[in-house]
């Protein structure tokens, strides 16, 4: 790496984090997310977009963020959540099932193919959709993968907003951390063993290109860490803003470059799209909420369609129940990976038979 592609992006962090301070001084939500975000596309624009952010900046946030989620499934929460499969099922294939159906919208509004419509519209296993799109020769895989990665940047900038409204007054994530034992507490070798167990399954994950893995991996390590020593740790505040900021920057830096290779009616065709996918979701909360105690917070964020790091920064920001929401979310990613995705490329392939045959 270059000494000024290192030198930019010390200085982008360094003014991520002022900003994100003034931020939180305001009140804002999700403030260090947001102050890296604004920060990123603005550095990019007026000062410099001459540099590359490596990818292992953005790795060691989504570390920290996977830890996160696995340290909330603890023994005593597990019995809650199998209890609540029957909602975790049904929510799932709501979801899907609407995104499927705005897929026919966003064909129309685009003049794209079926192949580009489905697999841009799909939430939620972003890895695997592009990997079907690179496949198949019908699949626009540049709009694929721009309507995928703008639907996470309107998740990041509408859903905190909506769910900022139903926080309850007593939520306080600091003192929900302060209650459990941080992560650094735990001592240097427990620490260590965590993260290299942590590296171990993401990279297994990744070789077998299961979705996400740089957030399962975490994940089933923190799990495997509960269940074996039964000593329970919560990631430090700290290292949650520092996950934001990094993560921010990533997503600020994926804003400015959109920007740039988007036409006016595709930008607005996307922005359709993923408007009525996350209006969609709030219906079906709205209407789910009927027939369950669940909390209104806690069920929306379960359902929003995004990817699981983006959610459970909102969910911490907001004091949410972690282990509900990503439970929703892994189900949904394994849902979409085992069921959805075979689906999917069986009618792809059936389409394009079909298509080859009447030519």
């Amino acid at each position: 790496m270059r000494k000024r592609d290192i030198a930019n992006i010390i200085i982008l962090i360094l003014i991520s984090l002022a900003v994100s301070i003034m931020l939180d001084w305001f009140g804002m939500v999700l403030p260090y997310l947001f102050g890296a975000l604004i920060t990123a596309v603005l550095y990019t624009k007026f000062i410099s977009n001459d540099f590359k952010y490596p990818t292992w900046l953005q790795s060691v946030g989504l570390l920290i963020i996977g830890l996160e989620i696995g340290s909330s499934f603890r023994k005593d929460s597990l019995s809650e959540l199998l209890d609540d499969a029957f909602n975790i099922v049904l929510i799932t294939i709501f979801v899907v099932l609407l995104s499927i159906g705005l897929a026919l919208i966003f064909k129309r509004l685009t003049g794209s193919t079926i192949e580009t419509a489905i697999l841009s519209s799909i939430p939620g296993a972003l890895s695997q959709m592009l990997v079907m799109a690179e496949e198949d020769k019908r699949a626009d895989l540049l709009l694929v993968t721009i309507t995928q990665t703008s639907r996470i940047i309107l998740v990041v900038v509408f859903v905190p907003f909506i769910a900022s409204f139903f926080t309850e007054n007593n939520s306080d994530p600091s003192a929900v951390m302060e209650s459990i034992a941080p992560f650094t507490t735990l001592g240097p070798l427990s620490n260590a063993i965590l993260i290299v167990v942590a590296l171990i399954i993401t990279y297994f994950l990744s070789k077998i290109n299961f979705a996400a893995p740089i957030i399962i991996g975490p994940v089933l390590a923190s799990v495997i860490w509960n269940f074996t020593t039964e000593i329970d740790f919560t990631m430090d505040m700290e290292l949650m803003y520092a996950a934001q900021i990094l993560f921010g920057i990533k997503i600020g830096i994926q804003i400015r470059s959109l920007i740039t290779e988007l036409n006016t009616k595709t930008m607005m065709a996307m922005l359709l799209h993923n408007v009525l996918l996350i209006i969609g979701t709030l219906i079906i909360v709205v209407i789910y909420m009927m027939f369950t105690t669940h909390n209104f917070n806690n069920l929306f964020l379960s359902a929003a369609p995004g990817g699981i790091g983006q959610i459970i920064i909102v969910a911490s920001e907001m004091g949410s129940d972690i282990a509900m929401i990503s439970t929703y979310h892994l189900f949904r990613i394994f849902f979409i990976i085992l069921l959805v995705a075979p689906m999917v490329s069986w009618y792809l392939k059936w389409t394009r038979k079909k298509a080859e045959r009447h030519n």
